[in-house]
């Protein structure tokens, strides 16, 4: 049963992993597109917009890559790869670490999809945009309620 276990585990952590790549390639392709639209367009073709977009994809890409590696060092403590592998920001001991970890990724990432919105709309905003910096700020309460 415990080998069924950590076979689960690995599996999500492989998946998690291959989600990073694919997020953090499709991240480095809108860069690249971006760039392209700034040297036939130039700022008309709002690339700065296509960067913010990809910045976005590259944090969702770290969130991933934090909870594959977090999940590995949680429950595969001996894994010889870790061994070599110096992370100060991934010093998770326990999941109360990895979802505080996580938590805060997953925070910056929404503030940066808001930011990615308010660019994109066109003329006022409506009251539905107000959705995402609530949940920011009740997530930012709720975390600093939690560690202390």
């Amino acid at each position: 049963m415990i080998r069924v276990f950590q076979i689960t585990v690995l599996i999500i952590s492989v998946t998690m992993f291959a989600n990073f790549l694919f997020t953090a390639g499709v991240g480095v392709y809108k860069t690249i597109h971006a760039y392209s639209i700034l040297y036939f367009e130039g700022i008309d073709g709002k690339p700065g917009l296509e960067i913010v977009e990809s910045l976005d994809l590259f944090l969702v890409a770290i969130v991933f890559l934090i909870l594959s590696l977090g999940f590995m060092k949680l429950f595969y403590p001996d894994f010889r790869g870790f061994n070599k592998m110096v992370l100060p920001w991934l010093k998770v001991d326990d999941f109360f670490q990895l979802k505080h970890l996580t938590w805060n990724a997953i925070l910056l990432t929404l503030l940066i999809t808001f930011g990615t919105h308010v660019l994109r709309a066109n003329g006022p905003l409506e009251w539905t945009m107000l959705i995402i910096p609530t949940s920011v700020f009740l997530f930012s309460t709720s975390s600093k309620m939690l560690n202390h």
